[in-house]
This record gives C-alpha cells, sequence and structure tokens, in this order.
C-alpha cells in the first residue's frame, strides 16, 4: 500500500489484509496484469531461448528505473515497513537473511530496526556466522560448490557433473561435517573486513543522511516480474520481505533469472542506464552531491552483490562467488590458498573446529548413509573416497600442513575442473 501510494511502480492493489481467527495471515489484492516473465526468459537449467537480447535489455533497463523509484522511498533506519493506525514506520528487520534457511531460530541476533549501515551488516554477517556454527547448510560446501547450469554446453554434462559432485560430498558427510563449517567462519573474517571498507568509504551527503535507507524489493527473479506482449513491465509481485536497506544493497543488479544468479553482464549496462535515465530525469541540480554519490555507489555494486549472496547463502557457488569477491578487494598478502592455510592451522581455527566435531555424525552414521546412498556401486564409492583421500578434506586443520599428499599445494577445490577429469579418465 505504502510503495503504490507513493511511487509509480505497478504492483497488485491490496484489498485487505490481517490474521484470521486460526492465526493465519492472508492478503486479498488484486490479479497481476500481464503473462509471468518465466514463461519467456530462458531458465538457466534449461535450454529453451525465448527472449532476444534486445528484449532482455528492455526488462532490465525498466528494473532499473524502478529501482531509482524505490531510492526515492526513504528512510532513517533500515527494517521492515509496518502499518499501525494509518501510520507507517520501520520496525523489525525481515529480510531474508535474518529469517530464511531457519535463521528466524537463531536467538542472539540483532533485527533491528538498523540506524546505521554498519550495524545493518553485522546483523547479518552474525547470522550467517551463527548459521555455519549450528544450522543445516543444505547444499552448500565451500570447497565444493554445487555445479552450476550455465557451465556446461548442454543438460548431460551438468546432470553427469551434479551427480560426482554429490557423490563427493555425501562420503563423510562433509556438508555439515565440521571442516566444512570451519572453512565458513574463516571465509567470514573476509566478509567482515570488506563491510568495514566499504563502510568506512560509504559517506552519503551531510544533507541527506536522515535518507540513506531506501525500500528494496529482494527478488526481482522471472516468477514476480509481469510483462505485457510488448516486454513492458504490466506488475511485480511478491513483496513479503521487502525492507529499507542501505543504498549499496538496493543499487546491486538484480539477479536474473533468479535472484542466486549474477546478471549476465551485457545485461548490466542495461539497468544502470535505466536507473541513470531516471535519476538525470527527476533531480533537481541543486541535490548534485547526492547525485555523484548514488552513481559511486551503482558503480561499485558488483562487490555488494556478491557479499550478499554469500551472507544469505542465497547462492550455489559459494567459493567462486567468494573469489570474485577476494579479487575485488585486492592488496592482499596472500592468495587464498595462503590465507585459508593460515588460518587452517592456526590454534584458534583448530580449537573451534574440535568443537564443532563434538557435533559431527558417528562414524556409524555415516557409514550407513554411505551405504544407503551408494548402494552396491562400488566404483562410484570407490572414486568419491579416493578424491576425499586426495583432498586431505579431514587432514586440513592442522598445526602443520607440510605432510601428507598435497603438501603445500593449492587448496583443493572441487568444482568442474574436478568433474571433467573424471569424465576424461573414464572414457574407454
Amino acid at each position: 500500500m505504502y510503495i503504490r501510494a507513493n511511487s509509480t511502480i505497478p504492483i497488485p492493489e491490496v484489498f485487505a489484509y490481517r490474521d484470521n481467527d486460526i492465526g493465519i495471515p492472508y492478503i486479498l489484492m488484486s490479479k497481476a496484469h500481464g503473462t509471468p516473465l518465466q514463461r519467456t526468459w530462458k531458465d538457466s537449467e534449461k535450454d529453451e531461448l525465448n527472449m532476444s537480447h534486445e528484449q532482455k535489455t528492455k526488462i532490465v533497463f525498466q528494473l532499473g528505473v524502478i529501482t531509482w523509484q524505490l531510492s526515492r522511498l526513504c528512510f532513517d533506519q533500515a527494517g521492515s515497513l509496518f502499518e499501525e493506525d494509518g501510520e507507517f514506520q520501520i520496525k523489525t528487520c525481515l529480510s531474508r537473511g535474518l529469517l530464511l534457511n531457519e535463521r528466524h531460530s537463531l536467538g542472539d541476533i540483532n533485527r533491528g530496526p538498523f540506524k546505521s549501515e554498519k550495524d545493518y551488516y553485522e546483523a547479518h554477517v552474525s547470522a550467517f556466522l551463527e548459521h555455519v556454527k549450528y544450522l543445516q547448510l543444505g547444499h552448500h560446501c565451500f570447497f565444493a560448490p554445487i555445479p552450476a547450469r550455465s557451465e556446461y554446453d548442454d543438460y548431460a554434462g551438468f546432470r553427469k557433473a551434479s551427480d560426482w559432485w554429490s557423490d563427493f560430498v555425501t562420503v563423510q558427510s562433509k556438508i555439515d561435517g565440521s571442516d566444512n563449517r570451519t572453512d565458513y567462519v574463516i571465509a567470514k573474517e573476509v566478509l567482515s573486513e570488506m563491510i568495514t571498507r566499504w563502510t568506512n568509504k560509504s559517506k552519503f551527503p551531510l544533507n541527506d543522511r536522515k535518507h540513506r535507507f531506501s525500500i528494496h524489493h529482494p527478488d526481482f527473479s522471472v516468477d514476480n516480474i509481469f510483462v505485457d506482449e510488448g516486454f513492458n513491465i504490466t506488475c511485480i509481485i511478491d513483496w513479503a520481505f521487502c525492507s529499507s536497506v542501505p543504498l549499496s544493497i538496493l543499487l546491486t543488479a538484480p539477479g536474473l533469472p533468479q535472484s542466486r544468479y549474477e546478471v549476465d553482464v551485457s545485461l548490466l549496462p542495461a539497468f544502470k542506464n535505466g536507473f541513470r535515465y531516471a535519476l538525470e530525469k527527476n533531480t533537481q541540480r541543486e541535490n548534485i552531491e547526492t547525485e555523484m554519490t548514488l552513481y559511486q555507489t551503482l558503480s561499485c555494486s558488483r562487490p555488494i552483490w556478491l557479499l550478499s549472496r554469500i551472507l544469505n547463502f542465497d547462492s550455489t557457488t559459494d567459493y567462486h562467488l567468494f573469489k570474485a569477491l577476494w579479487d575485488s578487494m585486492g592488496n592482499h598478502d596472500q592468495g587464498i590458498s595462503e590465507f585459508f592455510r593460515s588460518r587452517q592451522s592456526s590454534q584458534q581455527y583448530i580449537l573451534l573446529r574440535n568443537e564443532l566435531k563434538e557435533d559431527d555424525q558417528t562414524t556409524e552414521q555415516v557409514d550407513r548413509l554411505e551405504k544407503e546412498y551408494f548402494r552396491d556401486d562400488i566404483r562410484r564409492l570407490a572414486i568419491a573416497r579416493k578424491l576425499t583421500l586426495v583432498s586431505q578434506w579431514s587432514l586440513r586443520h592442522h598445526k602443520s600442513l607440510t605432510y601428507g599428499i598435497r603438501g603445500n599445494s593449492n587448496i583443493f577445490v572441487a568444482d568442474k575442473r574436478l568433474w571433467a577429469w573424471i569424465d576424461n579418465c573414464l572414457k574407454p
């Protein structure tokens, strides 16, 4: 209701919303006009292509214009919008990074509202840290990123790589094991440093600082966008996790076709051009300082996109996102392998890993799960175990890493190169 009353963004009209007698909230709204964009945009998991590059560019340009409109809906705090007695107020932040994947169950998390960009990010880092320590990690295995459909020429190759990946992470129950959890805690160290760097240089004009948080839709995916026959956006739905956020979050390009996928690099200029077009068309020249700040934030938006996807676990390839973020930061005294090796062999993380290991599955439980998964496929089980041995998966968090098969070589990353190597080795 607030967005409809304060912008021209096409959204459904809300007629009523409240809890009912059985405690289940509901919203009664108008039907979305147009056709869901998912029917025409190429899905990253399939091979059909129903839209031209020009048509996609048109969509992304419009999302840039819509993002500019959202940037005008400003508040002095970050959090979610609530209506009470006819007035809209920012209260507890119901962002996806603080709620989804069972994060709503985490107790000692600051959920806002947040008065500073630093507080906002630190709360999401805390939720990430508590998640990787105590909650299930789903498909997230830091040094074994799940294969991406875009990496393969056909679906058959993608499916085969996915099977090899599944075999590898099943052995020793790697995903929810203490070794993987510790790797994510180490990664958090870099994410915190990146946030400190960003918030220290993110200086919004003094005269506008009370309006530095803007309304944000966290999921401009093809499922939530409706278009007409001319690919004009006619409606955007699913504002459930809408909240006011720092401009650095608002100005990140939307993930397409789904929020976890980075939009094609060829479409990024369209998003920026759409935002700039609306900004230049509507900004008065006396606000030139604000305009320049928005331009600067927009131009540096990719690292924040990478950061938010990792923190929110809205991703499938955490290691590759982390590497891209690492490269964008620059000025490192070490490479990624050296960084992780130095941390894995430090007393701090050895003790943490030993503490987390107390919640690992027992050897008997792991053996039973492996038996159920592989059944009688001895070859696949043998390959996954050999790869686990070569990776030194359970030997990485020790004081000295100069021994063993890998010695001081680079960190073992199980990705598309490994799955291609297996396929080549198994060819008759």
